[in-house]
């Protein structure tokens, strides 16, 4: 019996160690559980956020519309909506960097629930191992009554252990299925935020980038040509007689000729220029590796080609190449200063 006894110890000393991981691992993946809920808790309220600020914006937006179309053309009121309509933006561009911030953590909550799902197989594993050393445990057992009650609880033993096993593989397959699930979520968040910044960096009306992130690539801009010594151009256009155009024939034809030059630049510009919608009538222009005497002769196609629709339409170009060690709104400040010039000689582009 001796004998026996010693025999007995091994593999429950081994049945034992299994169970002892198994249950390490359990905790292990309670604990990567709780942070993938936590990071769910997280997005759902960066989402619930994000979509707070939107409906702000939207009716921020009405409010500014309603004050501009009761105002008319008064230059008073049209900066202050436009003051608000740059607020509303800064709002939509933050909302889009909120669901981008969600869409990062369903994706780190989905890679938890993978790392879980792997835990719980091993842990399914180490079961299947314990209730394997369970079943031979009463192999070398001298004494039937022993045997047969040895054998009895440890069959009894390795039956929860194959059950727990299988709780465990069928838990990982949901653990996955869920991190699928939450990963496509994620690439939709961040599809949703690309869609909205671009929504928020675009004026709906000219196609223009706005003016409060239009601004900010413009300085980016600005800072690789310095980074990188190479020339850089801004223009300023004002479009000349747009507030008689509202007053003489309404904001219906005004709103058509904003489009219409707005169009009439990107068709005549390179891709990667970028046009900005600086003011009601103002845009600006940086354009990368550009002279002033080629951007002066692209600049008068646009203006052939708006006076081709209409012999009244016409625009205004002032024109100022980067310094170093220039900001972006000295760069701005030096093309209306020359746009003032060109319009005090009598000369247009």
């Amino acid at each position: 019996m001796v004998v026996s006894g010693a025999g007995d110890a091994a593999p429950d000393r081994a049945a034992s160690a299994h169970d002892q991981t198994a249950a390490e691992r359990d905790q292990t993946v309670a604990d990567r559980d709780q942070t993938g809920s936590d990071r769910d808790q997280t997005a759902a309220d960066r989402d619930q956020g994000a979509s707070d600020s939107d409906q702000r914006s939207s009716d921020a937006d009405q409010l500014a519309a309603d004050e501009d179309l009761a105002a008319g053309s008064d230059r008073g009121t049209h900066d202050s909506t436009t003051r608000e309509r740059e607020r509303t933006t800064e709002d939509r561009s933050d909302a889009s960097a909120t669901r981008g911030s969600a869409g990062t953590a369903r994706r780190e909550g989905a890679d938890e629930r993978d790392r879980a799902a792997a835990l719980r197989d091993l842990a399914a594993v180490d079961r299947d191992v314990a209730a394997r050393a369970r079943d031979l445990a009463h192999a070398d057992l001298d004494n039937p009554d022993d045997l047969l009650r040895r054998g009895e609880r440890d069959r009894e033993r390795a039956a929860i252990d194959r059950e727990r096993a299988s709780d465990d593989r069928a838990q990982a397959a949901a653990d996955r299925k869920d991190a699928q699930r939450e990963r496509a979520e994620a690439l939709r968040i961040r599809a949703e935020s690309a869609r909205l910044l671009n929504e928020a960096a675009t004026d709906r009306l000219t196609g223009a980038r706005t003016r409060y992130l239009g601004i900010d690539e413009a300085t980016r801009e600005l800072d690789r040509a310095v980074r990188t010594r190479s020339p850089l151009l801004l223009a300023f256009i004002d479009v000349d007689g747009l507030k008689q155009r509202n007053d003489t024939h309404g904001h219906l034809a005004g709103d058509a000729l904003l489009r219409l030059v707005g169009e009439t630049l990107r068709s005549h510009l390179r891709p990667y220029d970028i046009i900005v919608r600086y003011g009601g009538d103002e845009f600006l222009c940086v354009m990368p590796n550009l002279g002033s005497a080629e951007a002066a002769a692209r600049f008068a196609n646009v203006s052939r080609a708006l006076c081709a629709v209409d012999a009244t339409y016409a625009i205004s170009v002032g024109l100022a190449q980067a310094r170093v060690g220039e900001r972006i709104d000295d760069l701005i400040a030096r093309a209306d200063a020359d746009l003032l010039q060109w319009r005090s000689r009598g000369r247009g582009v």
